[in-house]
């Protein structure tokens, strides 16, 4: 015999059984704010209230409720795979990255746990709820019913949060963590964000430094050649020129006469999808809004306009809307290839453009969970034995930390090999390569892996990232750079918030949009 239920049964039992079954990630940060189990039981019964509230609105006839609530299961057992798995929080930056995420990289997050999650807390209850009849009450019992339980949930919320209001509201605005780890208010908060982030996208496109002019300022006689090369997931603290005991910028000894490391460099962002935009924005991090690069220019544009030729190669997720109006090349059209794709023809290419040129190189660089993809996998990394699967909580901590070490290593090649390219434009250009990675990484400090953390409550790991220039002593000549001055300089903090402005400095345009205090050149050159 069917199990019949009236519709508030229904919902009470539906919301009751969303809060226990797929938040137990609420405890653990309820815990980090405050240890006392009557806070952890007031912010479930606070969750419970306002759950109820909702559905008891939503969840309006018998037909309604099933096809949501099937809908909202599914959803809710992909949400805690992810948050279990990855110890990661859920907002509308995450929901922007896995918008942004191809079919490449989704392979990569696959595994067998997924499955099980869907299949045991999304499908298996999923088909229970169709199984199940619900009974709906007359049109006037049935709205006496639910304002009756949309009171009685209001009374519980306003008894916990009344008596506390001023640590209620301190709670709220300074601890969005809850939010982000509640199911399922954290992904449909995020996708609520994103479809008002996608509304300005409709809005007149804005160009930006419409009063730009090149007046170069070097007189050698050559071209400018700018490479801005994004890593990917790099992280400060397992580079050796930041001191990491490890040797993992090994290639680059041949070199370091001629680069400016910089040790206290910090993200714009925890995903490609905001830190990318962002270091190529106008806006510093507080002003800039992700998203926005799909309706404004950015320093890619301005030098396309002002006498240089703008060119995008990538081995990543593509630019998104970072490269509109300039060249894109994307040799492995999403699929799966080492960085070196990304050199392949390069000096060639620049020949070919004979024109100052602004190129960027989007790496593939050390990002996760396969790290151990990212490495020749003819050749012997330096770092053994290596984690060889995707589910990270259950790889042995050093094989791990092996496996993104080598990935690390590997950039150090790339990097060696772009300058080696570079150096062989010297007479006819004023090469400089500035490398700076989109994001930093976990690997299970804190039970934290991967990145994509809310900044504010990311750990440093996810923020310290790893960013160095190459500056030969042709280019420093010519541009009148002080290299000894920089390399005082360099120890000072940085971030994303000084690349746009670094390179409009090197590229000789001028323009209002400039700010010489966040160039980290300005102080260094005399362009006159």
């Amino acid at each position: 015999m069917t199990k019949e239920l009236k519709l508030w049964q229904f919902n009470l039992i539906y919301s009751l059984l969303t809060i226990a079954i797929y938040n137990p990630n609420l405890s653990e940060v309820a815990q980090n704010i405050n240890p006392s189990w009557t806070f952890t039981a007031a912010i479930y019964l606070l969750a419970f209230a306002a759950l109820n509230i909702i559905l008891s609105i939503l969840f309006c006839t018998p037909k309604i409720s099933k096809t949501i609530g099937i809908i909202l299961l599914l959803c809710n057992s992909i949400a805690l795979y992810f948050m279990n798995t990855y110890h990661v929080l859920i907002d509308r930056i995450m929901i922007l990255n896995i918008m942004h995420t191809n079919i490449y990289e989704t392979k990569d997050l696959l595994h067998w746990k997924l499955f099980a999650y869907l299949i045991l807390l999304g499908i298996l209850p999923a088909y229970i709820i169709g199984k199940i009849k619900i009974r709906q009450e007359n049109i006037r019992q049935e709205i006496k019913i639910r304002l009756f339980t949309i009171l009685g949930s209001l009374l519980i919320a306003g008894a916990i949060i009344l008596p506390n209001q001023a640590a209620s509201k301190q709670i709220y605005k300074g601890h969005k963590e809850l939010r982000y780890a509640l199911i399922p208010s954290n992904y449909i908060g995020g996708i609520g964000g994103i479809i008002k982030m996608y509304k300005e996208v409709f809005a007149p496109y804005k160009m930006i430094a419409e009063d730009a002019a090149y007046t170069p300022y070097w007189n050698n006689g050559k071209k400018n050649l700018i490479v801005l090369v994004i890593g990917e997931s790099a992280r400060a603290q397992n580079f050796s020129l930041n001191g990491y005991k490890r040797d993992t910028n090994a290639p680059l000894k041949p070199y370091l006469k001629d680069i400016i490391n910089y040790p206290e460099f910090y993200a714009c962002g925890t995903s490609t999808a905001v830190s990318v935009p962002c270091m190529l924005s106008k806006d510093a991090q507080k002003q800039f809004k992700a998203g926005s690069e799909m309706y404004t220019a950015n320093i890619t544009d301005i030098l396309q306009n002002n006498g240089y030729h703008s060119l995008w190669r990538d081995n990543n997720t593509s630019c998104v809307d970072n490269c509109r109006f300039i060249e894109t090349e994307a040799s492995c059209k999403g699929q799966f290839c080492l960085d070196d794709v990304l050199l392949s023809n390069l000096e060639e290419k620049i020949r070919q453009i004979n024109n100052n040129a602004f190129i960027i190189l989007h790496q593939r660089g050390s990002h996760g969970p396969d790290y151990y993809t990212r490495f020749p996998q003819e050749e012997t990394p330096p770092y053994v034995p290596i984690c060889t699967t995707t589910d990270l909580k259950n790889c042995n901590r050093q094989e791990l930390i092996n496996a993104y070490d080598n990935s690390i290593y590997q950039t150090s090649v790339f990097l060696k090999d772009t300058i080696n390219i570079l150096e062989k434009l010297t007479n006819e250009y004023n090469p400089i390569m500035i490398y700076s990675s989109d994001h930093g990484e976990s690997l299970g400090e804190n039970n934290i892996y991967l990145h994509g953390t809310p900044y504010e409550q990311a750990p440093k790991e996810q923020k310290h990232i790893p960013t160095m220039i190459w500056l030969p002593k042709s280019t420093a000549d010519a541009l009148k750079i002080d290299p000894q001055c920089l390399r005082k300089s360099s120890q000072k903090y940085h971030s994303h918030d000084n690349i746009f402005h670094t390179i409009l400095g090197l590229s000789g345009i001028t323009t209002r949009l400039y700010q010489p205090e966040l160039d980290i050149f300005s102080a260094c050159q005399k362009k006159h």
